[in-house]
């Protein structure tokens, strides 16, 4: 299993390392609200977000109240990411767990990891793609929520998603590793 390290030694560096496979950019982070702060039309949809992106360095300080649960702090997913993100919103993150490792295996996709989320049920399930283009990953992404949704009510989203604007192309930072 690979090692969580979301604290960097310098200020300079640009990405939070969920581990050596899973880059988040570091250089602003989106903080949020309790309320919806902002309005996003988007190819003809309208999207309420309670996230305010900050254009400021992503410290270790702020990483920290994260995780102690006094700030909810999430990341942009770069686009040109070598992963995507299975992002569980239902009630059974074991049972899903088990089924899309089972899947993620039969297609070659040994390298992933499931974080858990603010709440207990969900969680974020990191795959690492290797080196393919953006379109490849989206299509392989597509395969696998696929053959999942076979197998389970579809309770996940995919990240990056282009059919969302960049506001929505966020993910809280992880809090643990899961043990599934």
């Amino acid at each position: 299993m690979l090692k969580t390290s979301l604290s960097t030694t310098s200020q300079r560096t640009r990405t939070i390392v969920v581990s050596t496979l899973f880059p988040l950019i570091r250089d602003h982070y989106w903080l949020k609200h309790p309320n919806i702060i902002e309005e996003i039309t988007f190819e003809g949809r309208t999207f309420l977000s309670k996230y305010e992106k900050i254009d400021a360095f992503l410290s270790d300080d702020l990483i920290d109240k994260h995780r102690k649960h006094k700030i909810t702090i999430a990341t942009t997913l770069p686009s040109s990411a070598n992963y995507f993100v299975m992002d569980y919103n239902g009630d059974e993150k074991e049972f899903f767990y088990h089924k899309v490792s089972k899947i993620l295996r039969s297609q070659g996709l040994d390298e992933f990891t499931a974080y858990e989320s603010k709440t207990p049920s969900h969680l974020h399930l990191y795959v690492y793609c290797g080196d393919i283009s953006a379109v490849q990953r989206e299509e392989l992404a597509k395969i696998i929520s696929n053959k999942l949704e076979e197998k389970l009510q579809k309770q996940w989203r995919i990240f990056p998603n282009p059919g969302l604007p960049d506001a929505y192309n966020i993910l809280n930072i992880p809090y643990k590793i899961f043990k599934g």
